[in-house]
């Protein structure tokens, strides 16, 4: 039976309040989306291109309004505010993907099909249609769900999609553990993903056009010099996004208060300053 996952769709991050998070990521030139409202919860989205494929691909600002409404596995998930929390991979067919899943030993909620309006500020309203699969926590060495979006074309506009500091794709989603190249043998399998691997035990899982990354704890401290990562458990540390040029993304950061470390042909932004979220822009 085919797994259906196709690639990576987003990286959710729990933040305080959405709407400061979105100035924060505002500021860094990226196009914001409006604001959504969930269940005891809110968002903001950075959206990217996606070249040729029908998915989207972007980082979510979550933030936990109201724990007394939102659904369970979500208020567990943002409980902890300034960090990423969530890796969603795009399935082509959740139904398929939430069987090969329950096939493979899996603990997996009912699948969840989901329907929402999301009201632009011009009075538009868009039909977001999804459905998601849910597996229980614990299996995964950095935790995943799986996103089949019936109305990508929602998140693929050009007014979401371009952005003022020139990021064009989400490239990487960046995490560090303690064994990656043990830890990357779960996504091989599950998600029919390829591996390789850097001199240094970086681990990069391709399924997709965005690529996750795996790096031990002395290898991401090579790579990212006098970043500090708060944790010490296998997790999620941050993004990198595709930009045409970084000397002109630098302009922006300095004019509005960033502090960013160039290292090689990358710009990188400490995650203190991005709501605890490691932030690189790099070039291809």
């Amino acid at each position: 039976m085919p797994n259906n996952i196709t690639g990576i769709d987003h990286l959710m991050l729990s933040v305080a309040d959405s709407t400061g998070a979105a100035d924060i990521f505002a500021r860094m030139g990226f196009s914001i989306t409006p604001r959504g409202q969930l269940p005891g919860m809110s968002n903001r989205l950075i959206c990217f291109e996606n070249p040729h494929e029908n998915v989207p691909n972007f980082i979510e600002m979550m933030s936990l309004d109201d724990p007394e409404i939102a659904p369970p596995p979500m208020v567990q998930a943002l409980k902890i505010p300034d960090r990423p929390v969530l890796l969603v991979a795009a399935s082509k067919n959740a139904q398929a993907t939430h069987a090969r899943l329950s096939e493979n030993g899996f603990e997996v909620a009912p699948l969840i099909e989901g329907e929402r309006d999301w009201t632009l500020p011009d009075g538009e309203v868009l039909d977001l249609a999804f459905s998601v699969v849910l597996p229980k926590a614990g299996p995964a060495p950095i935790y995943w769900i799986s996103c089949e979006h019936k109305t990508p074309q929602h998140y693929l506009r050009d007014t979401f999609t371009k952005h003022k500091n020139g990021s064009t794709e989400l490239s990487k989603i960046i995490a560090v553990a303690q064994d990656p190249a043990t830890a990357a043998l779960h996504y091989q399998e599950h998600w029919g993903a390829s591996l390789s691997s850097s001199k240094d035990g970086v681990i990069i899982i391709s399924c997709g056009r965005v690529q996750f990354v795996i790096h031990s704890f002395d290898s991401f401290s090579k790579a990212y010099p006098g970043v500090e990562l708060a944790r010490e458990d296998d997790h999620l540390v941050g993004f990198a996004a595709l930009v045409a040029n970084v000397d002109d993304v630098q302009k922006i950061l300095d004019q509005n208060g960033f502090s960013p470390q160039k290292i090689g042909e990358t710009l990188v932004l400490d995650p203190s300053q991005c709501c605890g979220c490691l932030v690189v822009f790099e070039t291809q």
